[in-house]
């Protein structure tokens, strides 16, 4: 872990290439309180706005957030969405030039409605007709000034116009002749585009569009027989799977159990933590497990999303996190230790539906109880209180209390040093029936 945190720390050091359809993330937010006059439709009022890099931007934008160095080559249009792209590219000091300001194409925009945190409506501007042949030769000379300079190339595919065959074929080509790894995502449609990459790196669905197979191991080895590739594939909250081309090598990284707020983008963090990864001597396997823990940090985030150093580096210490705690089976449920030292405890407890603690009280142990999910029955020195999300209750050394679940629960109790001689029991933990 000590030897991982160091090369992340490295990464300021890198420069990437970034290669493919730029576009720009517009959030419009607002709350709804009533339906129009006009057509059965809600009417949003307005409360903020937001822009954001997507596409292969997003892929920069995740770069740049992890401190090193990034070159964005890719298309945009004449017109007030380019601007704002230029704006955002410098506000993180990343160098526009390698843009092609095109004339008749327009920035690609997907505009989003959201009320609270649901998504109301998507509306898209965009041309994807291939580039023209002086358009195409114009990218491809931004691109190789940027080449000699990096460390490791990303083509980044929406299928929005920017690759042809050709296009991509002949960067690739100029990669390999200065000896740098090329890592592709890509989309199913462009697919011919991109044999003979290092790295693909599809999700599970484009996966299954690719190769028309079902399960992952099947997926896999399809897709590095056709790509004659290394192929991370990743797979949503699952984890990441990796095939490896030389002696068919593959390894399943399981993701964590969290709440995931959006999966817009998590494909772009992936890869580019993949590429700074691999750029700085890591193998693959190893790569994609950065990849899979920087994943973990941006679906917990709204819209699409970039993560620190720091933020990788703490979603990697995996001691700290809840799923690595020890469980301890109860009658009622569950109880993880996080800590418990000579001057306090805390643990988190989870509660059954249908079940309660036994009657209980301590001598010496000052407890606090936190629910933070469902709904739970305390009974308390006599008296009962019914406690949902949110909820707390302070029990004092002496008081006789128990817990009991009405819905699946979850607390947190923090209370002073546990020693379970100092438990007296009453009544025994059971089952018990709810409402």
């Amino acid at each position: 872990m000590d030897n991982l945190v160091e090369i992340i720390n490295t990464f300021p050091q890198k420069t990437v290439l970034v290669v493919g359809d730029v576009m720009l993330d517009r959030y419009t937010y607002g709350s709804v309180e009533r339906i129009s006059p006009e057509a059965p439709i809600p009417v949003l009022r307005k409360t903020s706005e937001k822009y954001v890099l997507g596409g292969a931007g997003n892929v920069a934008m995740n770069i740049a957030s992890l401190g090193a160095k990034v070159f964005l080559c890719g298309v945009v249009g004449n017109d007030h969405n380019s601007e704002i792209v230029f704006d955002i590219l410098r506000s993180k000091k990343i160098d526009p030039k390698g843009l092609l300001v095109h004339k008749k194409k327009p920035t690609i925009l997907k505009h989003r409605i959201v009320s609270g945190n649901q998504q109301m409506l998507r509306v898209d501007e965009e041309e994807i007709g291939q580039l023209d042949e002086a358009s195409e030769k114009e990218l491809v000379s931004r691109v190789l000034a940027a080449l000699a300079k990096s460390d490791v190339v990303i083509f980044s595919d929406y299928a929005k116009g920017v690759f042809s065959k050709k296009l991509a074929q002949y960067i690739l080509t100029a990669a390999k002749k200065h000896n740098r790894k090329v890592l592709a995502d890509l989309k199913p449609k462009n697919k011919e585009f991109f044999v003979g990459v290092d790295v693909i790196s599809p999700n599970l669905k484009e996966g299954k569009e690719i190769t028309g197979e079902e399960s992952v191991e099947k997926i896999g080895k399809a897709l590095v027989d056709y790509f004659g590739s290394d192929v991370m594939l990743t797979r949503s909250g699952d984890g990441i799977s990796v095939f490896e081309k030389k002696g068919a090598v593959h390894r399943h990284i399981p993701g964590k159990k969290i709440t995931v707020f959006d999966v817009s983008g998590a494909g772009d963090t992936a890869i580019a933590v993949a590429a700074l990864g691999i750029a700085s001597g890591l193998e693959l396997e190893t790569a994609a497990v950065l990849a899979n823990a920087a994943g973990a940090v941006v679906v917990q985030k709204p819209g699409t999303a970039t993560l620190s150093l720091e933020e990788l580096i703490s979603e990697l210490k995996l001691e700290n996190h809840i799923e690595r705690v020890d469980v301890v089976p109860k009658v009622w449920g569950y109880e993880k230790w996080l800590e418990n030292n000579d001057k306090y405890c805390s643990k988190l407890l989870s509660l059954n539906k249908g079940y309660q603690c036994s009657l209980h009280y301590h001598k010496v142990k000052d407890e606090m109880f936190i629910v933070t999910k469902g709904h739970v029955r305390l009974e308390l020195g006599g008296k009962v209180t019914h406690l949902r999300e949110g909820g707390f209750m302070r029990i004092p050394p002496g008081a006789q209390h128990r817990f009991s679940g009405m819905e699946d629960s979850l607390i947190i109790e923090v209370s002073t040093h546990h020693d379970e001689a100092d438990s007296y029991r009453i009544e025994e933990s059971r089952k018990i029936e709810t409402a």
